[in-house]
């Protein structure tokens, strides 16, 4: 299934992130799309989380994401926007 980029942001604020990371007193609104999401100024995740963020895409988003490296993780998932051109170009592949 194809969504837009704005369905993509959304889904990934609300079901990957805070319920799969089980985030309860943060809301979609307080997940700025280009706030890096490992720095102590967002929400401060962790390697662990940063994997389970990877699980939930594969899961919600039916993408194949067993190549995607340590190095990838360091450069390009540290936020809303750069994690959603992933999918959508993995959606387009």
């Amino acid at each position: 299934m194809e969504y837009s980029r704005d369905e993509i942001k959304e889904i990934l604020k609300k079901k990957v992130i805070i319920e799969r990371l089980e985030l309860e007193e943060v809301t979609p609104s307080d997940i700025a799309d280009d706030e890096n999401l490992f720095d102590e100024n967002g929400l401060a995740l962790d390697s662990v989380e940063a994997l389970d963020i990877v699980t939930g895409i594969s899961e919600v988003f039916e993408i194949d994401t067993s190549k995607i490296s340590q190095e990838d993780l360091n450069k390009g998932f540290h936020t809303i926007n750069q994690i959603t051109d992933y999918i959508v170009e993995e959606e387009n592949n």
